[in-house]
């Protein structure tokens, strides 16, 4: 499993300090969030098919955001600047993985640009990207050339299957299952914003909407979000339904 928490120097990060844990300012309120956004980080290095080059580089925490990744990340805190005060998160939680806190980061740079007050922010561990042990960096073809037993045992078991050394999605479920359940106990924030990945958005899907694995199976076959996508749901009587999957509007064509 990956290290459960991560220093990062303050010019690496970007400003990791940022999340420095403060007390929060809001009221109590009667319920939890009304509305979470789940927003993906912007296009990192081995999204855009770079290979890392040294072993510090292949730690998958610290991989960082490309140029196009810092601008998406950049357009998620302009996106956020357009939604009024009603709407905008109170609340951002964020993955420790590198690309995650930089597009959090650039996206606040943009909230204070325009003046508006920055949310509470906090770094949630349970929020990492599936970690895929051994096969780490691997594409699908490399596993499949190098590994064909372990390739044929994911594609009998797709949600199920535990690479060596690593989780498996239904892994990636449970502990999301503590985030929920720290966003459903929250009686302080109305509107939570959290920027992790592409799993996580998927199986807080799931959580969420309360999807079977045959529904979560062919939303993945349709693809899944994209970098620095918008994820959005509202609080019902029945839980939380679905507004809006994969928005990218607000992104740099």
């Amino acid at each position: 499993m990956p290290r459960n928490g991560v220093h990062v120097d303050e010019e690496s990060s970007g400003g990791w300090g940022e999340f420095a844990a403060r007390l929060c300012a809001h009221p109590g309120c009667a319920g939890p969030a009304d509305v979470l956004y789940a927003v993906r980080h912007g296009q990192s290095t081995t999204n855009a098919g770079l290979r890392p080059a040294t072993v510090a580089e292949a730690d998958d925490m610290a991989i960082g955001l490309t140029e196009l990744g810092r601008r998406q990340a950049t357009a998620v805190g302009r996106w956020l600047v357009t939604l009024e005060p009603d709407a905008a998160p109170d609340l951002v939680l964020c993955s420790p993985y590198l690309r995650a806190v930089q597009t959090w980061r650039l996206a606040a740079r943009e909230l204070r640009v325009a003046g508006r007050p920055l949310p509470c922010h906090d770094i949630d561990v349970r929020l990492y990207d599936r970690y895929r042990g051994d096969f780490s960096h691997l594409p699908a073809t490399v596993v499949r050339e190098r590994f064909p037993e372990e390739y044929t045992k994911e594609q009998a078991d797709p949600l199920g299957y535990r690479p060596p050394g690593g989780e498996s999605f239904r892994d990636v479920a449970q502990r999301l299952r503590g985030v929920v359940a720290r966003i459903e106990g929250d009686r302080r924030h109305r509107r939570v914003l959290i920027v992790a990945h592409d799993a996580v958005v998927l199986f807080l899907r799931q959580l969420l909407e309360k999807l079977t694995d045959t529904e979560i199976l062919a939303i993945t076959a349709a693809g899944l979000v994209g970098n620095a996508s918008v994820t959005q749901w509202e609080r019902d009587a029945r839980g939380y339904r679905l507004l809006a999957y994969d928005e990218r509007a607000h992104l740099p064509r």
